[in-house]
């Protein structure tokens, strides 16, 4: 009979990590250049798309976290149901190694 395993997960810490350092990188942009910046159209233009990127990285965390988390529900119920999710492995088992 065929035996499932559920397929590799990356780590939140990772993700977390990613996201807070992208974080403290725009908002230390956006800070030196409102302190210390020229007055010109590229400070500007800097500083607004730091912004957006911090928005961009925030939205994707939040919206990307309810996605994975449903597509694993939806995993754990069609394992649940002897269904084959889309998101698992089918592997034969052969026996045990020694």
């Amino acid at each position: 009979m065929p035996q499932i395993l559920p397929v590799f997960r990356p780590s939140w810490k990772v993700r977390r990590r990613i996201v807070i350092l992208t974080l403290l990188w725009c908002a230390g942009m956006v800070t030196y250049l409102a302190v210390w910046g020229r007055d010109i159209d590229l400070s500007e233009t800097t500083v607004n798309g730091s912004l957006l990127l911090m928005a961009s990285v925030i939205g994707s965390y939040v919206f990307g976290a309810v996605w994975d988390d449903k597509n694993h529900g939806q995993a754990a119920v069609d394992l649940q149901t002897g269904g084959t999710p889309d998101v698992a492995v089918t592997v034969e088992n052969k026996g045990t190694v020694e």
